[in-house]
């Protein structure tokens, strides 16, 4: 097979890894992730008829796909994502033996990935979640439950059979129904029910 230039190599493969970055920001179609299959496995192909540092190639995957895993974890671990770019730079510097990826193409790639993170994914995956936090609270809003500890001002209700710490303006005895007005994150804020609730066993409550 004849010699490959191995900056374009490595430009296939990081190009490869990132395209499934984006997948995984972006759902849709599948294109993207065909696309990036198709591209890492042909690298890797290529790499396998090369003198590759395996142990470098695996060091640089692994600091790519350190995009995909931190930001789903908790929006804090954010920031530690960056740090991929680190392990990105040591596999790309060492990713073969007696060739040398051109250590300008490194660190033009890893201010790329950077901006590109920073820039592009991160604001599509906070508008994301913002359009879904709307939806959530909207099924939890009007929802009726049933105090288990009174709030005086705070307390737990039991809604839809999930607990969830509540308060209230008023205070609110335990065995009383509530109505879900506001969501503040995991606790929720409710207010008693004005109205009799249906008869029950022919009682009252």
């Amino acid at each position: 097979m004849p010699v490959v230039d191995p900056n374009i190599v490595y430009l296939a493969l990081v190009i490869g890894l990132w395209l499934g970055v984006t997948a995984t920001y972006m759902p849709g179609t599948g294109l993207l992730e065909i696309f990036s299959g198709a591209t890492v496995i042909g690298a890797v192909w290529v790499l396998g008829n090369m003198p590759t540092n395996w142990g470098a190639v695996v060091v640089m995957i692994v600091g790519v796909l350190s995009f995909i895993v931190m930001p789903f974890l908790k929006q804090q671990f954010v920031p530690l994502a960056i740090g991929g770019l680190v392990l990105q730079a040591i596999g790309s510097l060492f990713m073969f033996h007696g060739l040398l990826v051109s250590p300008v193409l490194v660190a033009l790639l890893l201010v790329i990935s950077l901006i590109y993170h920073r820039y592009i994914l991160i604001p599509v995956l906070e508008k994301a979640r913002l359009q879904a936090s709307p939806d959530e609270d909207s099924l939890l809003i009007g929802a009726r439950g049933r105090v288990i500890k009174a709030l005086d001002p705070v307390g737990t209700v039991n809604i839809r059979g999930e607990l969830w710490t509540a308060t209230s303006d008023h205070a609110v005895a335990a065995g009383e129904d509530v109505i879900v007005v506001e969501r503040e994150g995991l606790n929720v804020v409710v207010e008693g029910v004005k109205h009799k609730r249906a008869p029950l066993n022919g009682h009252e409550e």
